[in-house]
């Protein structure tokens, strides 16, 4: 199942022909099996040359940035998110599963999925339920990894005291923290954000871990609760809308959303649809999106897109 970026879009549903359940142990092996996949190799077919294009320059997103950033210094909202989506066309079609196979060896920790034409590896928990508990992981401020352990360090730090990036990710917890509250017997996030580390970048990251209530809402009620979070929208939700509206003239479909699964107890598990690719045949599109808040430098934030962009696009390209 997948929630559109759009919240008066229908959820889109898939019944698979079979599933397969793991337990903690099975899922912790299944991932160090991924991990352990030698990374595909090129092969006939696949594509041999490919050419970029933005949607729009990088002259035009940048100035975006500026009125987004402009509006929340004036107080409009919080913090408002904007995404750009880059094109690609080959030579040859685009297999899914080649695709999802290489970010399986570059991000085995990662949710992967393949559905509704959407393939990607995202590193983000909207919500996840087992029984009572439900689990959500918030990220949010950004920064691209060093070249050794050092430089690594020196650029982890700097993220950690960043006013910008603490405060893109402060409106994001406190409305996660917010929306699940009132359902929850108890509620817990660690005080300070830990570093996420992943192949090409690193982000901030909140778990936050909570037990529901006897007489809670569903997993769906409580995900449309969440969705879509601070970290692909911004804050307040509809003003943010509104300046996304504005300031990108696209539909975002199911980037920007949630994809996941629920069974017939009520529990599931919902990642947010970020580091991913719509493909079709011969053409791809990527999306990269940034939080902006009121002291975002455009450039800075260009820069971060093309890091991220490092995520799904060598997955496309035959080594």
């Amino acid at each position: 199942m997948a929630f559109p970026f759009q919240r008066h879009e229908p959820i889109r549903l898939a019944v698979p022909a079979r599933t397969l359940s793991l337990s903690p142990e099975e899922t912790a092996d299944h991932r160090r099996l991924l991990a352990s996949v030698p990374s595909p190799s090129a092969k006939s077919g696949e594509p041999g040359t490919y050419a970029l294009r933005p949607s729009e320059s990088p002259e035009q997103w940048c100035g975006s940035v500026a009125d987004a950033a402009r509006a929340v210094r004036r107080g409009e909202l919080r913090k408002a998110v904007l995404a750009r989506r880059i094109q690609m066309e080959c030579d040859a079609d685009i297999q899914p599963s080649v695709v999802l196979r290489r970010l399986a060896h570059t991000f085995p920790s990662a949710y992967l999925f393949s559905a509704f034409g959407l393939v990607g590896a995202s590193p983000e928990l909207l919500l996840a339920k087992r029984g009572r508990m439900v689990e959500s992981r918030a990220l949010a401020g950004t920064i691209r990894r060093g070249g050794d352990a050092e430089s690594d360090r020196r650029l982890a730090a700097w993220l950690q005291e960043s006013g910008k990036n603490q405060e893109e990710h402060r409106v994001l917890r406190e409305a996660v923290l917010d929306a699940l509250a009132p359902s929850t017997t108890w509620i817990e996030a660690n005080e300070r954000p830990e570093m996420l580390k992943l192949a090409n970048v690193q982000h901030l990251m909140t778990r936050v871990r909570a037990e529901l209530v006897a007489d809670h809402p569903s997993f769906l009620r409580l995900a449309a609760m969440l969705h879509p979070t601070p970290a692909v929208c911004g804050w307040p939700r509809d003003k943010a809308y509104e300046v996304i509206e504005r300031l990108e003239g696209w539909d975002r479909g199911l980037y920007g959303g949630a994809l996941g699964w629920v069974d017939a107890k009520g529990d599931g598990c919902l990642c947010v649809t970020i580091r991913c690719a719509e493909i079709h045949g011969k053409n791809a599109t990527m999306y990269v999106g940034n939080g902006i808040v009121a002291d975002s430098d455009p450039k800075e934030e260009l820069a971060e897109t093309r890091a991220k962009l490092g995520a799904i696009l060598p997955a496309l390209i035959a080594p």
